[in-house]
């Protein structure tokens, strides 16, 4: 067994190997300015077997840290089926990194091998009279584990008001502690550009604190995601939540951008496809802090909870967005970031809506309105509004403006459709086809191909709503922008119901069976993501089936359900349809995502539509970690 420790500073002021003393322990002294003095202790618990220890100290570039440890192993001497690191004096130099082998010879058959790791800061030397191992490590996890339980119910009630059995909560603590565990520490570097800048600029010298996604295939911070974690977390804790949201307000340059994915250091790139490792300082992401910072005004409206310099960066966040995705008619907006000159993506992404390959207008241009964007800046113009002293207040009274379903109804409901939708340059007649990448010759008769985008009914193309239906569409009712007394309420209500369009007995999916892209590839190379899933199946020898399926995603049934229990109280036509879909959708969704952890044994990304399978990344333990909330019935108040 190998351990070893790494600082990117040298850290190590002291190492005490194995003495006469103590031939079963081992000792590691460090310093650093995060952690102050500490000492880590080895100690092997079994007496009657042979261990063998060696260390090693260094100076290793963390990038090259595992190749530059496997050229310090060598064979044993002694011919046993092992290997050893080189034997080394300790060096007496400042180092970063200290490794540690531990290797048991020969047990007897009958014999329990354990050792302890323990770790302690100077701080707390003092406050304890013993070392936690042994029966002493097990009676405080216990003690902290019926702690933690306690603390659980009051907060979340999973058991005496939603009578779930020990199982189900079970689950639910296990996804809350994931997605506390996963909270992270990270510094360095982002890679920054502008549009057309070809090669990127280095952001300063940074830190991030912050919750992930998934912390073995998403190890970094991102933007949108944040704002869904921290609807849990701040039940759990609102101090962790206002250090996090502090730490990514720290991000802002001086226009006010923060980066969308942050990906600090060589170490943090590592594990990014390339492409998306630049972060581009035109493009956004949706705001989803207001969401968090909403419900800690509504839960917290007796104290003031927000500094003056936290409020003020987040109107420069705020202005930021307002200033810069403005669309081309007052009161609308746009994401920026689609590629207009895409050849070979069927629609081209947008990546900074947080909805990747979502289905938008067919060519993107500066005409283009998207609903959800102006629905997330009535959310976050309502929510500053609340922030500032005065009232009424220019925030509140934009919030108004972007909030009167007339307007809103102008820019985006589409009579001929019957829904709300983006506007832009667009048709359905596009497709991709497979062409040669260069001529045949004779001495290449068939050359390779590709997938480019072809439009196959040019005159088609004009300014027009978007056909189709999905998460965008419901976005007025997510963000309760739509007043309980509109028929277009009633509308989204029935189509919610729909199974030819988003209802499924698993969840919401994110497109409309009846949309022309759904499960549709958007590159030769990318599967579905935000419009489906692509999926395939062995039939026969040699032989494939494929088959389409939709995606469904938990923060997006989460706003949904939330808005469903908003409709379901406040005084309106409606009241009942919203409580009978809610209570329909939410059971689906906890039952669906349990079954899947009970057969996985994981959280994951998303969910498929017709067998309600997890899909994408796992263990997920991010955003769809809402579904404790969803149990607990806690959405905003």
């Amino acid at each position: 067994m190998f351990f070893y420790f790494h600082h990117d500073l040298p850290w190590i002021d002291e190492i005490t190997s194995i003495s006469s003393q103590s031939p079963d322990t081992v000792f590691v002294r460090g310093q650093t300015n995060e952690l102050d003095g500490f000492t880590v202790k080895f100690q092997v618990n079994s007496r009657s077997s042979q261990f063998l220890v060696r260390t090693l100290t260094d100076v290793f570039p963390i990038e090259k840290i595992h190749e530059t440890i496997l050229t310090k192993f060598t064979g044993n001497s002694h011919e046993q089926p092992f290997i050893l690191l080189h034997e080394q004096p300790l060096k007496d130099f400042e180092h970063n990194t200290f490794i540690i082998q531990l290797t048991l010879t020969q047990p007897n058959p009958n014999e329990i091998f354990s050792f302890d790791v323990i770790y302690q800061s100077d701080s707390s030397a003092n406050q304890r009279q013993h070392d936690l191992t042994g029966s002493i490590f097990n009676d405080e996890i216990q003690r902290l584990q019926k702690q933690f339980d306690e603390r659980f119910e009051t907060i979340f009630q999973l058991k005496n008001k939603q009578n779930f059995d020990s199982k189900k909560i079970q689950f639910a603590r296990s996804t809350l502690s994931s997605l506390i565990g996963g909270i992270s520490y990270f510094t360095g570097k982002s890679l920054v550009a502008k549009v057309n800048q070809k090669t990127p600029d280095e952001y300063w010298q940074t830190s991030l604190f912050t919750a992930v996604p998934s912390r073995s295939f998403f190890p970094r911070g991102f933007l949108w995601d944040e704002g869904f974690h921290n609807l849990l977390i701040a039940r759990w804790n609102p101090s962790l939540t206002l250090e996090i949201l502090s730490h990514w307000l720290d991000l802002l340059n001086d226009n006010g951008w923060i980066p969308r994915e942050v990906i600090l250091g060589n170490e943090a790139r590592a594990r990014v496809p390339s492409e998306f490792i630049v972060q581009y300082t035109s493009n956004a992401n949706p705001p989803t802090f207001f969401l968090t910072i909403d419900y800690l005004l509504k839960t917290n409206a007796k104290k003031p909870i927000f500094s003056s310099t936290f409020i003020q960066r987040l109107e420069k966040w705020y202005q930021w967005y307002n200033r810069t995705q403005s669309g081309p008619v007052p009161l609308s907006y746009r994401w920026r970031g689609r590629n207009a000159s895409a050849i070979h993506e069927l629609n081209p992404k947008t990546l900074t809506s947080g909805l990747d390959d979502y289905p938008r207008a067919s060519h993107p241009t500066e005409i283009e309105r998207h609903v959800d964007l102006r629905c997330w800046m009535t959310l976050a113009s309502s929510v500053m509004g609340k922030l500032t002293s005065t009232q009424p207040n220019s925030y509140s009274i934009y919030a108004q403006l972007l909030a009167d379903n007339d307007k809103l109804d102008e820019l985006h409901w589409s009579e001929q459709y019957g829904m709300y939708a983006d506007y832009g340059q667009h048709t359905e007649h596009v497709q991709l086809q497979r062409v040669p990448m260069s001529k045949p010759t004779p001495q290449n008769p068939h050359p390779q191909t590709h997938m480019i985008r072809q439009v196959t009914k040019q005159s088609d193309v004009n300014e027009k709503f978007v056909k189709h239906f999905g998460y965008v569409s419901l976005f007025p009712l997510m963000t309760r922008v739509l007043s309980p007394q509109s028929n277009k309420l009633e509308k989204i209500l029935n189509d919610l119901q729909n199974p030819s369009l988003l209802w499924t007995q698993y969840g919401l999916r994110s497109l409309a069976q009846s949309s022309s892209l759904y499960g549709v590839r958007n590159t030769e190379h990318d599967p579905p993501y935000w419009r489906g899933l692509f999926l395939f199946s062995f039939k026969f020898i040699h032989l494939f089936h494929f088959f389409s399926s939709g995606a469904i995603w938990v923060p997006m049934n989460y706003m949904v359900l939330s808005a469903l229990q908003h409709y379901a109280k406040v005084p309106g036509p409606y009241s009942d349809k919203s409580r009978q879909i809610y209570t329909q959708l939410r059971t689906n969704l906890i039952n669906n995502i349990y079954r899947i952890y009970e057969k996985t044994g994981h959280i994951w990304e998303q969910y498929d539509d017709k067998t309600g399978q997890g899909h994408g990344s796992h263990p997920f333990t991010g955003w769809s970690s809402l579904i404790v909330l969803i149990m607990s019935e806690l959405y905003d108040e």
